[in-house]
């Protein structure tokens, strides 16, 4: 997507991670004034932020975010990290949220997106889900972006809009080598085919998931960026391919692009005596965002093909 954002200033948190280092990079290519709140040393700062007079970063946000008319909020916790000290990871995504919005309303940002996740309504995710559905958020880590949504949520004001997007499950290629998100299903099935050759699956695949490129996750954000009072008239959009694919079918993809990328000696390995379990429904509707003027691309064969790019230059 070519957008004209030189009359942006937009500061990120989390803006060399996984999701943040994809939207960073291409609102600097589209021309944003770009400011990264990071704790990263300068010496892990990757190529694409170097050597541009419309980018910084550093460990300050109230000083970043002087001037910004956007703040897009990323940092927190992983899934991961909130399995493990659950009650820690909560605490921690909340004080980050409370800081960034006490640093927005400090500096008069007009703007603020947070990015939250379609867990909040429950595990497993089953049935026809909008954004009006009840929240049942049972992991820790969608406990921790329910109560940062409930925040965002009292600080929307004539001030300052706010915008929570639900994202799903997300695939793709990070924006440099020093992101570590190769936990996830598609990212980590891309890694093994390069890496070993062989894919492997330890359940019976038949789980429903919506699955979005990374591509469509930085588009959508960078239309936000654009878009009039009318895209924001939503207090929480779900950020979502609006379709639903089993862990197997997306296994066969990638084990076919694979094959094409890697070459034709990559397996896809399946677990043995699986007991094929009842598939229940899931469609995470999509139609408010769709109503702000942006429709998802899902252009799956080209992000995993890309994504396999990147493994095998690991």
């Amino acid at each position: 997507m070519l957008l004209d954002l030189t009359s942006k200033s937009i500061a990120l948190t989390g803006g060399f991670g996984y999701v943040g280092g994809r939207i960073a990079r291409a609102l600097i290519a589209n021309g944003a004034k770009v400011s990264i709140s990071t704790r990263r040393s300068d010496d892990q700062i990757p190529a694409w932020a170097r050597g541009n007079q419309h980018v910084q970063w550093g460990s300050d946000l109230l000083e970043l975010s002087i001037n910004a008319d956007t703040i897009i909020h990323l940092a927190a916790p992983n899934e991961i990290v909130a399995s493990k000290a659950p009650q820690q990871s909560i605490d921690e995504t909340v004080a980050l949220t409370n800081a960034a919005l006490n640093t927005a309303k400090a500096n008069s940002v007009r703007r603020f997106v947070y990015f939250s996740t379609v867990h909040v309504y429950g595990a497993p995710l089953i049935g026809r889900l909008n954004e009006k559905s009840p929240v049942n958020p049972a992991h820790p880590y969608a406990a921790a972006h329910y109560e940062s949504e409930r925040l965002v949520q009292l600080c929307r004001n004539s001030d300052m809009q706010t915008l929570i997007l639900r994202l799903s499950n997300s695939f793709g290629a990070p924006a440099d080598q020093g992101v570590d998100r190769w936990s996830l299903l598609v990212n980590n099935l891309c890694l093994k085919a390069a890496s070993t050759r062989c894919m492997t699956l330890n359940t019976s695949g038949t789980q429903l998931r919506d699955f979005i490129p990374l591509t469509d996750v930085v588009d959508a954000t960078l239309h936000f960026m654009t878009a009039n009072d009318n895209g924001w008239c939503n207090q929480i959009v779900n950020l979502t391919a609006g379709e639903s694919m089993s862990v197997c079918q997306i296994a066969e993809m990638v084990y076919a692009r694979a094959h094409e990328i890697i070459g034709p000696d990559v397996i896809l390995k399946l677990p043995d005596n699986i007991q094929i379990e009842e598939i229940d429904s899931l469609h995470i509707e999509n139609d408010l965002l769709r109503q702000t003027g942006f429709s998802p691309a899902l252009k799956f064969k080209q992000e995993v093909d890309m994504l396999l790019e990147f493994c095998r230059n690991l």
